[in-house]
């Protein structure tokens, strides 16, 4: 792409506030620095700043340097710029999906659907972020899903739990392992303590939670599988906290090379075809036992530390893609 075309390509990476960024290991901050280095437009908003005013859909955006950003080096000064402005929108604003999380992002759909003769695209697509759940994504791709349940009623939750005895509660509106419990039924004894878990989780059996079947191959780590397109970027493998079945991260799970079994291969195939079928550009898929536990697409993340694991610049192939289509 002519160098001139490439400065006249504006992204906007929307993320939560500045100080609530882990800025050396934040994927949007190396995406939107990695947009800059290669000479486009880059430039990043809070989402609180997102606003409906002057019959515009405005928010207030900084340009971002090449120059990877640090913590006491905020990206000022800022501009009131309208959505229009931008060629692609990453709203990569993290999880809980809440009314906090979804009123800005209708906001910049709005902004978008109203400009006459508009080539802003919202990525991922408006469609995925609003109407489309992770934890239930599996679904689509059937075999590929553990056996699952998702009810707020506790005679099903029970039920599901005493028949696989150890199973694994999932918030739907969560991520980063946000909720996550093993539910052990090892007789009529457990059923109070697991009643208590399963009703503070669905807010009084008002609000469905996800069940799912434990996987013995959690002890082994999950296989994290990037795409951009439906094309595998790069994978790695992420392993369990100590004395724990849960990964998270933030809280200490290392990141290690790995490959992809046979197994593991033909379930990225069918992942990669259902997503781009979906138009879903940006995902990041979680494998146990060769089976899909987690979705990723409100704002794939771990593409700093995969880089250092890998030594390879992800970032570079994901904004090339981006910026190309």
């Amino acid at each position: 792409m002519a160098n001139s075309k490439k400065s006249s390509y504006r992204f906007l990476w929307v993320t939560d506030p500045w100080d609530t960024l882990d800025h050396e290991k934040d994927t949007t901050l190396r995406l939107a620095q990695e947009a800059a280095s290669l000479g486009f437009g880059s430039y990043w908003c809070d989402v609180k700043s997102i606003r409906y005013q002057d019959r515009r859909v405005l928010l207030d955006a900084a340009i971002v340097s090449a120059q990877p950003p640090k913590t006491d080096q905020r990206p000022f000064p800022l501009q009131a710029m309208d959505v229009g402005d931008f060629s692609s929108v990453h709203y990569r604003v993290d999880p809980p999906v809440d009314l906090a999380y979804l009123h800005p992002l209708q906001l910049l759909n709005l902004g978008i659907q109203t400009l006459k003769k508009s080539k802003t695209k919202l990525v991922n697509a408006p469609e995925t972020l609003f109407m489309q759940n992770e934890k239930m994504e599996a679904s689509f791709l059937g075999a590929l899903m553990p056996e699952t349940l998702v009810s707020s009623q506790w005679e099903p939750l029970k039920e599901f739990t005493k028949k696989h005895r150890k199973v694994v509660l999932k918030p739907l509106h969560e991520a980063q392992s946000k909720g996550i419990e093993l539910l052990h039924w090892k007789g009529p004894s457990e059923e109070g303590k697991i009643k208590a878990v399963l009703e503070k989780s669905t807010q009084n059996f008002q609000a469905p939670v996800l069940l799912q079947i434990y996987l013995p191959g959690i002890s082994e780590g999950e296989q994290r599988l990037w795409f951009v397109d439906g094309k595998l970027l790069a994978t790695v493998r992420k392993l369990p906290l100590k004395n724990d079945f849960r990964v998270n991260i933030d809280a200490g799970s290392a990141l290690q090379k790995t490959f992809l079994n046979s197994r593991e291969q033909e379930a990225s195939t069918k992942i990669g075809k259902f997503l781009k079928g979906a138009k879903i550009r940006l995902a990041a898929v979680d494998l146990i036992d060769g089976v899909v536990t987690d979705f990723n697409f409100t704002s794939p993340g771990l593409i700093t530390q995969m880089e250092k694991v890998l030594n390879q610049n992800l970032a570079k192939t994901i904004i090339l893609a981006l910026a190309k289509n």
